[in-house]
Parts: C-alpha cells; sequence; structure tokens
C-alpha cells in the first residue's frame, strides 16, 4: 500500500474526472484530524486565553490611553487595540499549533498537545509579528469604514476580501518556512496566485457547511429566547437552558471547524508546495487550487 494511498486512511475516493467540493475536502481533512483527537482542546484552550489575554491587555492599555489624551473615549480605543492585539497572538498561536500537528501526521508522526505546544513556541516571535500585522491591517480597515463614510464601506469590505485572499496560506507558511510577517503574505499569496482555480468557492462551501451545521443550534437559541419573553416561570427557565444548550452547541461547533479548517489550510499548503499528502485523494486538491493554464500565443 502507498504512502498516499487513501484507503489507507479510510477515505472516499472521488472519480479523477470528478471536481473537488469543499464537503470533500473537508471530510478528508476531518479524517485525518479524527487521529489526532487530542488536538482538538486547542481551539477550546484558545477561546480560554485569548479572553484571558485580551482582558489582561485591555486594562493597562485603557490606562496609558487614558493618561496620554486625557479622554475615556480615547483610553477605549487603545484599550481595545491592545485586546484585539493579545487575542491575534493567541488565537494564530493555537492556529500554527494545529498546522504543526496537521504537518507532523502528514510526515508520518504522531501529534499530541505537547509536541505541537512545544515545536509552536519556537515560532513565538514570527507569531508575534504575524499579529501585529494581522491586527494594524484590520484597525486600518476600520477606522477606513468609520471615516471614509459610504467609500470606506466599500475599501473595508474590498480590502477585507483581498486580505483574506492573500493571508489564505500565511499561517502555514509562517510554521513551514519561519517567515517573516511581510514576506508571509507575500509568500501567501504568490502561493494562492500561482495556483489559483476554485479556493475561493470551496472556502465558501465550509462557511455553507458550517451554517447548516449550526443552524440548528441558532434556531434552539432564538426559541429559547422567545421562551425567555413569556411572561411565564416555566418560560423562563426553560429558555434559559435552551439558550445555554445552543451557546454550548455552537461553541463546540465553532472550535471543532476551526480545527477542521487549520488541518485543511495546512494540507492545501502541502499540496500547493510540493509536499506530501497521505491519505487525502490528491485529486481533491488538485481542485481546490487548480494551477492557471497559461494562452498560447497565436
Amino acid at each position: 500500500m502507498q504512502p498516499n494511498d487513501p484507503y489507507r486512511y479510510g477515505l472516499p475516493v472521488p472519480p479523477v474526472s470528478s471536481g473537488p467540493t469543499g464537503k470533500e475536502i473537508l471530510g478528508a481533512s476531518w479524517t485525518l484530524l479524527r487521529q489526532d483527537r487530542e488536538l482538538l482542546a486547542l481551539p477550546f484552550i484558545s477561546a480560554l486565553a485569548g479572553l484571558a489575554a485580551a482582558a489582561l491587555l485591555f486594562v493597562p492599555g485603557w490606562a496609558i490611553g487614558t493618561a496620554v489624551s486625557g479622554s475615556g473615549r480615547s483610553g477605549l480605543t487603545v484599550g481595545g487595540v491592545a485586546a484585539v492585539f493579545a487575542m491575534s497572538i493567541v488565537a494564530i498561536y493555537f492556529q500554527a499549533a494545529l498546522v504543526v500537528g496537521a504537518n507532523m501526521r502528514a510526515d508520518g508522526g504522531t501529534p499530541t498537545l505537547g509536541t505541537v505546544l512545544r515545536q509552536t513556541s519556537r515560532l513565538f516571535r514570527p507569531i508575534i509579528a504575524w499579529a501585529l500585522l494581522t491586527t494594524t491591517v484590520g484597525v486600518a480597515l476600520r477606522i477606513a469604514e468609520q471615516r471614509l463614510g459610504i467609500l470606506g464601506k466599500i475599501v473595508g469590505f474590498l480590502g477585507g476580501v483581498a486580505w483574506a485572499i492573500a493571508s489564505f496560506l500565511a499561517v502555514p507558511v509562517v510554521v513551514a518556512e519561519g517567515l517573516g510577517p511581510i514576506a508571509a503574505v507575500k509568500r501567501s499569496a504568490e502561493l494562492v496566485r500561482t495556483t489559483w482555480g476554485t479556493g475561493l468557492r470551496t472556502t465558501l462551501r465550509f462557511g455553507l457547511i458550517q451554517f447548516l451545521l449550526t443552524l440548528p443550534a441558532l434556531i434552539v437559541g432564538v426559541i429559547g429566547f422567545a421562551a425567555l419573553f413569556s411572561g411565564t416561570t416555566a418560560g423562563v427557565v426553560v429558555g434559559m437552558v435552551l439558550i445555554a444548550a445552543a451557546v454550548l452547541a455552537l461553541f463546540v461547533l465553532g472550535a471543532v471547524f476551526n480545527a477542521v479548517f487549520s488541518y485543511a489550510r495546512a494540507m492545501i499548503y502541502r499540496y500547493a508546495t510540493g509536499r506530501p499528502v497521505p491519505g487525502i485523494p490528491h485529486a481533491a486538491f488538485a481542485g481546490a487550487f487548480a494551477p492557471k493554464r497559461r494562452r498560447r500565443r497565436a
């Protein structure tokens, strides 16, 4: 049996002629991630650590901003930016840890929480640099939206889409190549540009699948809110239970999708750079980012 044989991992093998779908890539990534169930704890740890880090940096940021400007509003702005930066560091760190785990699995290793966190800690400097750049871009787009009216809304939307596409593979690039933030986004954009096909459509399908799976929880939450304001004691109790269940379900589903999508991007990066992608049919990734065909000169 060959190392890249998908049957080894119990994956369905679509016909070579059929185009890949987001569902196929998501399913393949989930199959790989199920072998590393321990790593599913990373998104949960990330969420809790992100909230703690945001709280820790918000207070000094607010104090410094207020002291310098003499305005409580400016203090809130500085504190908010500091909190966003802290949350970005934590989120990127744990995304990188998942990518490290995906690479270890793809290279034949057996990732654990301890091993992936130790390896990710060695990338702390480029992770902080990347978090600084993403926070700066996000703040700049937000300022444009607030100060330029309708033009700002357009600039913010288009800029956000362009940034999302250009930085799609930035975290896998930082993990595998250890590049700085500017070089990482250039490298990511290069990989996306030179192997562009249906990557955007695949990403939208990820979002659609996620929405469909979270829709029942959203409906339960809406029912819970309706029951909460029914005016009866039983309605309040039922409403609180339903809302709590919906929030818990959304939190769990969001964490799982975060892990699966991190694995998927790691695998797409490996395909784009010619690295082995065990357990995932080559046809799926060939369609996910199919190389452009050059026009023949007349």
